[in-house]
């Protein structure tokens, strides 16, 4: 080879190669110091996208999980509370029974029970304006959603449950069609009369009586005699004109109404509802104890069927329970509209069905993202009623703009069926009508069971179920976070110490390189 002085390829080269042992060995160095194997955008472009995707995806999934955690709290709090309406609710119950037993118990006794429905009914009040979490007020009706605009009078106690709010909407409408009636069992006898006398047995979802019908007995007295036993068999009977219709106290498939002759002869012309509601086709003209024993006069009710949002539900009676991705909630029909007591046959015609009813539903409710996209699949809105004493019970009036029941006045006839109500001074005090009372207790008690049922499957089967689901996903995120991002310590430990070793050997060839024209000067002497 030629020697230059101008020019020393050797050193060049040597030089070279020490720059990129030390840029390799300093790469180290930060990776080592750091733990990262990518520290910048140039250690691994397309790691880095995905890597910082997958790390975004990781933030938001571990928030979601503390959102989760604290759903899951914040229904543990209501559950407790309820829990304690629950006990106060055992207890008025308790006071209740003491006061119908009015010939052990004396009217002092009596009145100390009712001082303590009334601080027991204060206390449920307390509780329902009172229970909160942060500043979130969880049972005093501000935690549920509400209804806005007008509400068809045929629906009933509606309860709503959860609702998706797509695009972050503030309501959503909601369609329901009657598609078929809910039916009460009803048998209409056409002029009926008892000729000389007659004993028939009634049997209905109670149980079975036996009623003697005098001589000659008008339709007026049939009625009475049937009622009188109504609240053994659950059938009820009505007379219009030469006409007595008996009809089930209840809709649906498990009500039934069956006349059986025993004893002289009930005469008339029997008709049934068929399944559109209308009157049907003469079953029987005559039920008589002379005739065989398929002399019997019977017919079930009918559960009704709806569609919402083009979606087909089957209700248990007039009481339809609608879950889909897109709303949850439970209603009724009211019966008074339905079938109204001076029809024998539902108002509403069967297959022609009704409606659509449109019901509004406002964003009221509690919202939780317990996911990581805004998207219906990873968000819950739940609404929680309220529970305080003008609220629970039997409600008789229906706020149906706001979907809660009416505050109660003590005077207010239709009001008797709220908790309220058994204060002192109201329709259903210990003094006036304990009897009732016991019925407006039950129907809090179930109330407040139902929501502490709905709140606790939200929980256990929606939230924890969820953060379980997020604990997986997270740790198999990490890993892969892990995989393209962590550095392998053993591997890197072994690339810095060979550019290390590379790096000084680099500096001492890069010396002997440098002298290399230095030998030129001996060709000079």
């Amino acid at each position: 080879m030629g020697l230059r002085i101008n020019t020393n390829i050797s050193a060049i080269t040597a030089l070279r190669s020490l720059r990129v042992n030390d840029r390799n060995q300093a790469q180290s160095l930060e990776r080592l110091s750091t733990g990262l194997r990518i520290n910048r955008a140039s250690d691994d472009p397309s790691g880095l996208v995905i890597s910082e995707q997958l790390r975004v995806q990781l933030a938001a999934m571990n928030k979601a999980v503390e959102n989760s955690q604290n759903a899951s709290n914040l229904i543990s709090v209501a559950d407790a509370a309820l829990q304690e309406v629950s006990n106060l609710l055992t207890q008025i119950q308790n006071s209740v029974v003491f006061a119908q037993n009015t010939g052990g118990a004396s009217p002092e006794q009596i009145a100390a029970e009712q001082d303590a429905v009334d601080q027991a009914v204060a206390a449920v009040d307390r509780i329902a304006a009172t229970t909160r979490y942060a500043d979130r007020s969880l049972l005093n009706g501000n935690s549920g959603f509400q209804l806005s605009g007008a509400v068809p009078d045929i629906l009933d106690d509606i309860h709503v449950r959860s609702v998706d709010f797509s695009g972050g909407s503030t309501s959503r409408d909601v369609s329901i069609t009657l598609v078929s009636n809910p039916q009460r069992a009803a048998i209409q006898i056409l002029g009926a009369t008892s000729g000389g006398g007659a004993t028939i047995r009634v049997t209905g979802p109670r149980g079975t009586e036996d009623v003697t019908l005098a001589a000659s007995s008008s339709v007026s007295a049939m009625q009475n005699a049937i009622n009188n036993v109504a609240g053994f068999t659950g059938v009820y009977a009505s007379a219009m004109g030469a006409d007595l219709v008996l009809r089930s106290e209840e809709f649906g498939s498990s009500q039934m109404v069956k006349l059986e002759g025993i004893v002289g002869t009930l005469t008339g012309t029997v008709n049934y509802l068929d399944s559109t509601g209308a009157t049907g086709a003469f079953v029987a003209a005559t039920i008589s104890a002379d005739l065989a024993v398929g002399d019997i006069a019977s017919d079930s009710g009918q559960n009704g069927r709806i569609t919402v949002d083009g979606v087909s539900y089957t209700g248990v009676g007039r009481t339809f329970s609608v879950l889909s991705k897109a709303v949850s909630f439970k209603f009724s029909f009211d019966p008074d509209v339905l079938s109204p007591d001076s029809t024998p046959v539902p108002v509403l015609g069967g297959s022609a069905g009704g409606g659509p009813f449109t019901i509004t539903i406002n964003n009221t409710g509690l919202n939780f993202q317990l996911n990581e996209l805004p998207q219906p699949t990873d968000r819950l809105s739940v609404g929680i009623e309220g529970v305080g004493a003008a609220l629970l019970g039997k409600a008789v009036t229906d706020d149906k703009i706001s979907g809660s029941i009416t505050a109660a006045t003590t005077d207010d006839p239709q009001m008797f069926g709220f908790l309220s109500s058994l204060k002192t001074g109201g329709t259903n005090d210990l003094t006036t009508n304990a009897a009732n009372a016991s019925n407006v207790v039950r129907a809090a008690v179930t109330q407040v069971a139902q929501v502490r049922a709905f709140l606790g499957a939200t929980q256990a089967d929606t939230i924890e179920p969820n953060i379980d689901s997020l604990g997986v996903a997270i740790e198999n995120l990490s890993s892969s976070l892990s995989s393209l991002r962590d550095l392998d310590f053993a591997s890197e430990t072994a690339n810095f110490t060979k550019s290390q070793i590379l790096f000084q050997s680099g500096i001492a060839v890069l010396a002997s390189a440098n002298l290399i024209p230095q030998s030129i000067l001996t060709l000079l002497r």
